[in-house]
């Protein structure tokens, strides 16, 4: 009892004092149906629609790119696969050759690490086609 006492009257201390506001700010939102609003995210997906990539409309809007992935999964919209062209290609395989790490061809060709793996590694291994 003297502990739910002691509770009590410290409980009624703090809320006396002017600093502490016991829960009185809004939790933030996680959703991005509660976050953007649905008139922007209806924007991201014109913007998707008109060519736009994901990783520019991602860092634009303040959200990572699987969101925006699933964002558009959800919505019914179907994923552009962005194939290397075949100038890309070749400027991948003569940088290699010329002993370029595959970090270094990736930022320099304009797609990403894991693009520029997978292709050299279909490149040296032909069964894997």
């Amino acid at each position: 009892m003297r502990q739910l006492e002691a509770v009590a009257a410290a409980t009624t201390q703090l809320a006396q004092n002017e600093q502490w506001k016991p829960h009185q700010e809004p939790k933030p939102r996680y959703r991005l149906n509660d976050r953007l609003g649905l008139e922007v995210l209806d924007q991201i997906v014109a913007r998707y629609e008109a060519g736009e990539p994901t990783t520019a409309l991602a860092a634009e809007f303040g959200v990572a790119k699987s969101s925006l992935l699933r964002l558009l999964e959800v919505r019914g919209i179907a994923m552009r696969n962005q194939r290397l062209t075949s100038d890309q290609k070749q400027q991948i395989l003569q940088l290699r050759k010329q002993g370029t790490a595959i970090r270094a061809i990736a930022a320099r060709v304009g797609c990403s690490y894991g693009t520029t793996q997978a292709f050299l590694k279909v490149q040296s291994d032909p069964t894997s086609r």
